[in-house]
């Protein structure tokens, strides 16, 4: 008896688990059951869940009710055993006889169930016909209702797995609201602390004590890096964020960019070459900023010490195009689409190697205002990004 109450208690869970019982009917089921009750030729079909207490019909064709007592019901005898239950004539079968189902309306005759399972193996209900006259199913016929049953249960698994997905994704925007109120406040702060202490205004640190207090100010620059970028991630993924579109004159964008790294680049011994076109075109000024301030840093990052970056714009009528191009080892080609991918790296011989969601953010942001971003050979690594010149037709989230 424990055993049985053991299993029972693991197959209610399994039930409650996919959040089917008491929901609005989905035509996904709604489908099988029409399809059912047309290619068996019964005139009731259903999908019924067994619930403790009660049979529950997620989709049915020919019957009023959504539920009935689970002491009438047929389905929880059908899900004794994983076989069909075929009940030709209930009047004559002892188990049916003086149902309540049977004796009174909808007089019930006929009946064949398929038990389904959940994606964890549970019989938690079946895919029946039934009838008011007796009868047999043929052989062809138990053979559709197995197939179709299997339908049921791939439909229990995609629910399951799309409950899985709502579930990580508020997980997601949980981790992200951490990172936003918990985390990011304090690391600002600390790292705005470590950077004072290093810079003397409080006393001479020995020598072993700046070494510490730069590699300090180096880690939690990019922890505060890394938290900006997931949360720009996130909301560059959920639309949130929005472009800000207004005329905007190219070379101050290209400008505020290489004035961003210029220090960057001064410590890596790079030069920062440019070669710009005057263009206008119509963009969010801050996001193409933050794109070639991205490109940039990664530039200098990935290339050899006295080595330049060159920064180089041309132009047409309806096009702008930027490159970023640098003589360090290059993306290797089976890597060039997944760079963009979120956490994909492409070289990580560098000391200040990031996280890997730059290049995603600034795809997003690119294809947002209606271009494109791509990377090639050149001689290190060429990134192009092509810009419309009218931009977008308005302001709208990424992605």
């Amino acid at each position: 008896m424990s055993d049985a109450w053991d299993d029972e208690v693991h197959r209610l869970a399994a039930l409650r688990a996919l959040r089917l019982l008491d929901t609005p009917r989905e035509e996904r089921f709604d489908r099988i059951t029409r399809l059912t009750h047309q290619v068996l030729d019964a005139p009731m079909a259903l999908v019924s869940l067994v619930d403790l207490e009660r049979q529950w019909f997620k989709s049915c064709v020919g019957l009023d009710q959504r539920e009935t007592p689970r002491s009438v019901s047929f389905c929880a005898h059908a899900l004794r055993s994983d076989e069909l239950l075929e009940v030709p004539d209930a009047r004559a079968d002892p188990r049916f006889a003086d149902n309540p189902m049977v004796t009174g309306p909808p007089h019930i005759r006929f009946y064949a169930g398929q038990p389904i399972s959940a994606p964890s193996g549970h019989r938690i209900g079946t895919l029946c016909v039934l009838g008011g006259e007796p009868r047999e199913l043929t052989p062809t016929q138990r053979v559709q209702l197995r197939d179709l049953a299997s339908w049921v249960e791939l439909e229990c698994s995609v629910v399951q797995a799309n409950l899985g997905l709502r579930e990580a994704e508020v997980v997601k925007r949980d981790f992200v609201a951490l990172v936003s109120h918990e985390l990011r406040t304090p690391l600002t702060s600390v790292h705005g602390s470590l950077e004072l202490l290093a810079s003397g205004r409080f006393g001479t640190p020995s020598a072993q004590a700046n070494q510490l207090l730069r590699i300090a100010v180096r880690n939690t620059d990019r922890l505060v890096r890394l938290a900006n970028d997931v949360l720009d991630l996130s909301r560059v993924q959920s639309g949130q964020l929005r472009l800000r579109l207004t005329d905007v004159d190219l070379a101050e964008v290209l400008d505020s960019a290489v004035g961003a790294v210029a220090g960057t680049a001064q410590r890596h011994d790079v030069e920062l070459v440019t070669a710009c076109e005057p263009m206008r075109l119509r963009a969010d000024s801050d996001r193409l900023v933050q794109v070639f301030t991205n490109l940039l840093a990664n530039a200098v990052k990935a290339s050899p010490r006295g080595s330049p970056v060159r920064l180089e714009s041309s132009c047409s009528e309806h096009t702008v195009e930027v490159h970023v191009i640098d003589e360090g080892p290059g993306v290797p080609e089976d890597l060039r689409e997944r760079v963009f991918e979120p956490f994909v790296q492409a070289d990580s011989t560098h000391t200040e190697q990031g996280a890997g969601l730059g290049l995603t953010i600034t795809r997003g942001i690119v294809q947002a205002h209606g271009g494109h971003v791509a990377v090639a050979k050149g001689p290190g690594s060429a990134f192009t990004v092509t810009l419309p010149v009218a931009g977008p037709r308005d302001d709208r989230p990424w992605w």
